[in-house]
């Protein structure tokens, strides 16, 4: 791994790569489904997101789910290599592309998987607002699920010899700026975005920093749990990837290193710091 000797911007993703649970998508689900239509479905949809999630469902991670077609979707080489429905019989794509399918989501995580979810149930879209705002607010006091990795935490504070360290979630402010306190992530970064726009606005945002600091595109470092926002844009400008998952994917790119735990991400860090300090 002699690149990493040349990196001088991290990009870190917050949820499901600062802090991985599970535990949220049962009181989820029953927020979703209370909203639409009562409660008794929630034990059903919570057996298929477990089942999606160990790699046992039709509908996979690493691919994506399409809302109109209701269909999941294999995309490879920047073409759908593959439409399927719930049940796994296959559809003919009829020349549909991920250019003209504007209604699409990438099943790289368990909100991924839960988001899929109430697209297949047609929720409305105001149940889903209503419903994910009321799940951020519990994780933090009820539920109290975001749970700080302390070496992780430390590790960030003490890498010292980058550039630029760069936070950017998907979730808006009010749904996330708690998160980053209770993950004692604070004061640890350089930039923090919330409401990020990713993919496209990661790719935005380092664009404007590589034009506006010198900086070459494989100095950047990315890491996430969301391959095609956290980790494909960063790839196509020719930065390094990293993924980090406990679940397996079956998208077929290829990342710079493959890491599961809160403790390998440590780990990284670490390193990074290391090799960095001598090589400045």
């Amino acid at each position: 791994m002699e690149w990493i000797n040349n990196i001088q911007v991290l990009v870190l993703d917050m949820d499901g790569t600062l802090y991985q649970d599970e535990s949220f998508i049962e009181p989820y689900l029953s927020y979703l489904f209370q909203g639409h239509g009562g409660n008794s479905g929630v034990s059903m949809w919570q057996r298929e997101a477990e089942s999606i999630l160990a790699g046992k469902h039709t509908l996979k991670i690493g691919h994506f789910f399409s809302r109109s077609l209701k269909s999941g979707v294999e995309y490879r080489n920047g073409e759908i290599a593959g439409l399927y429905d719930w049940e796994g019989k296959k559809i003919e794509p009829s020349g549909a592309s991920l250019d003209i399918i504007r209604d699409i989501q990438y099943i790289g995580d368990a909100w991924g998987v839960v988001g899929a979810i109430a697209d297949y149930a047609d929720v409305p879209a105001s149940v889903r607002t209503q419903a994910f705002m009321s799940i951020r607010r519990d994780m933090i006091s009820t539920l109290n699920c975001v749970k700080p990795h302390d070496g992780v935490a430390a590790a960030l504070r003490g890498l010292k010899s980058v550039r630029h360290k760069l936070l950017m979630t998907n979730s808006p402010k009010e749904a996330a700026q708690d998160f980053v306190e209770r993950l004692g992530l604070d004061n640890v970064f350089d930039a923090v975005i919330y409401g990020g726009n990713k993919p496209q606005g990661l790719a935005d945002y380092l664009q404007e920093y590589i034009n506006g600091n010198g900086i070459f595109p494989d100095q950047i470092v990315s890491i996430g749990d969301n391959a095609w926002n956290d980790l494909y844009p960063v790839k196509k400008m020719g930065g390094r990837t990293i993924w980090i998952s406990p679940y397996e994917t079956f998208d077929k790119e290829k990342w710079d290193l493959r890491l599961r735990t809160l403790d390998d991400l440590e780990d990284f860090l670490v390193k990074l710091e290391e090799r960095l300090a001598v090589h400045p």
